[in-house]
Order: C-alpha cells, then structure tokens, then sequence
C-alpha cells in the first residue's frame, strides 16, 4: 500500500494540469489525500472523528476530579472534626478523671468520717450502758441501804420502846421474856374481857400463841389463864384478839365443846392439868381466871 502512495505522484504528473504542479507541497498533500479519498463505490467508508467521546472522557475526567477534591475536602474535614471531638474527649476525660479522683476522695474522707462517727457511737453506747449498770447497782445499793436504814430504824424504836417498857416495869418480876416478846402473868383473876382491858392498860394484849415453842413456855407457868382467843362473834369461828384466824391449834380432847351450863363456852384458857400441846379448853367468858399479856417488840 505504500508503494501505491509514492506511485500516485508519478501517475498523475502528465494527467494533471500545469496549474497544479505549481502548487506547494501541502497542496500537494490535500490533493493526495483528496486523490486517495474512499469512495462509496469501492466498498470502502470513510470514518470522521467522535468528538462527543472525547467530550464525554473530559466531562468525566472534571467530575471524577471534582468527586477526589470534595473527597479529600470531606476527609479533611472529617479529620478536624474528629481531632477535635478527640481533644474534647481527651479533655472531658482528664476532667471527670479528676472530678472521680476528687469525688473518690471525698467519698473515702467520708468513710472514714463515719467509721470514726460510728466508732464514737458505739463508744459512747458502751459507756453509757456501763452507765446505766453503775445506776442500777447504785440504785440497788441505794434501796438496799434504804431498807437496811428503815430496818435499823425500826429496830432502834423498838429497842428504845422496850428500854422505856423495861425502865418502868424492870421491878415488877411479873413480867417475863422469851425470844422477842414479853409476858405478864396475874396475880389475881378476872373475866376474858377484864382481863384483856387489864392488858391493854400495861399496853399490851391477851397474849396471841404462834409456836409449839411458845405454847409449852405459857404451859410451864403452871396457871389455868386467859388467852387471846374467842369465837364471840360467830359462834364455832375462833379468832385471836388482833382478828386474824387459828391457825395453830392446841386444844386437849373433844375441845371446843360449847359445854357450858348456857351453852356460852366462848373464850379460850389454857388448862394446867393437860399435855403442853393438848392444853386449851374452851371456857365462859364471865367465868374468872388468871391471864397472860403479851407485848410484841
């Protein structure tokens, strides 16, 4: 084909008017582009320049450099961005880093304020219960030494009413002691009430028995006599002078039988001719008999 190229000039030089051998070479040049220009009817289509696809890569080009530069726009300043929501970060946790340190430290002094709070209750609650120990034995104390002052002065009264008792009446032999009372035996004989009024004149009382003790010293002053006992006023209900109830009985056999002429058998004496133990018979008030006073200290 090249070899036609370089023919074409030589064939067409005689062909060819004078006009277009005077022509520069660019003429030339055309005019054998122009020579070797396709025709239709060689089968052969000519083929011009696509100019819209070189418009088409440019535009493309423009927006894939305008994409990489908004790109990098976007990424820059995402990376401020997050550089400072990084500072801030870093900064807000430096900050609730020491506000936990500060809040940590207070919470420990606080603690601690309270352990020693506690320590001072739990003290204090100790020392007040030993305390309120100390109270109630010297309150105990108190009320010990309390009864142990009212026994003692009692006692005292007593043994200054007996030493008053004693003073007046140490020269009348009449009058005889045994454990914490004292006894006054007539010499004369009077009625129960008689006699008690006799008694309750030496300010003392028809003498009351509590004891087997009792009963065989009053047994041994070998005197029938008058002792504080009746059931006057409810017939079969035996009571001793001061109202209380018998309790201790020393009646001798099928006694208290109510056997007197009037069936008035209501004052007790106690019978010289019995047992110690088995020595009170029932008698008639109006009858007269020996007695026996008794002053309790």
């Amino acid at each position: 084909m090249s070899e036609g190229v370089y023919e074409i000039p030589d064939r067409f030089e005689d062909e060819e008017p004078d006009a277009m051998k005077n022509t520069d070479i660019d003429g030339q040049l055309y005019a054998n582009v122009g020579a070797f220009k396709p025709s239709p009817r060689d089968g052969v289509v000519a083929s011009e320049p696509d100019s819209s696809g070189k418009r088409s890569s440019r535009v493309a080009a423009v927006c894939l450099g305008l994409l990489c530069v908004l790109l990098l726009a976007g990424i820059i300043g995402l990376s401020v961005y997050y550089d400072g929501v990084s500072k801030s970060f870093l900064a807000y946790k430096t900050n609730s880093s020491a506000e936990i340190e500060q809040l940590q430290t207070s919470y420990n002094t606080l603690t601690k304020e309270r352990d020693q709070l506690q320590t001072s209750y739990n003290t204090l609650t100790k020392e007040r219960d030993q305390l309120q120990t100390s109270y109630n034995t010297l309150t105990k104390e108190k009320d010990q030494l309390q009864t142990s002052y009212n026994t003692l002065t009692k006692e005292r009264a007593n043994l200054q009413t007996e030493r008053d008792f004693l003073s007046g009446k140490f020269t009348n032999l009449s009058w005889q002691k045994f454990e914490s009372s004292w006894y006054f035996l007539s010499t004369e004989t009077k009625t129960w009430k008689e006699s008690r009024q006799d008694c309750l004149k030496r300010g003392a009382d028809l003498v009351i028995i509590n004891s087997d003790k009792e009963q065989k010293f009053l047994f041994n002053l070998k005197k029938r006599v008058w002792i504080g006992l009746t059931d006057s006023v409810n017939e079969g209900t035996w009571k001793w002078v001061d109202d209380t109830p018998l309790t201790t009985r020393y009646w001798y056999a099928k006694q208290p039988d109510n056997a007197g002429p009037n069936g008035d058998e209501d004052c007790a004496e106690i019978h010289k001719d019995q047992s110690p133990l088995k020595a009170w018979n029932d008698m008639s008030c109006g009858s007269k008999l020996n007695w026996i006073c008794e002053k309790v200290f």
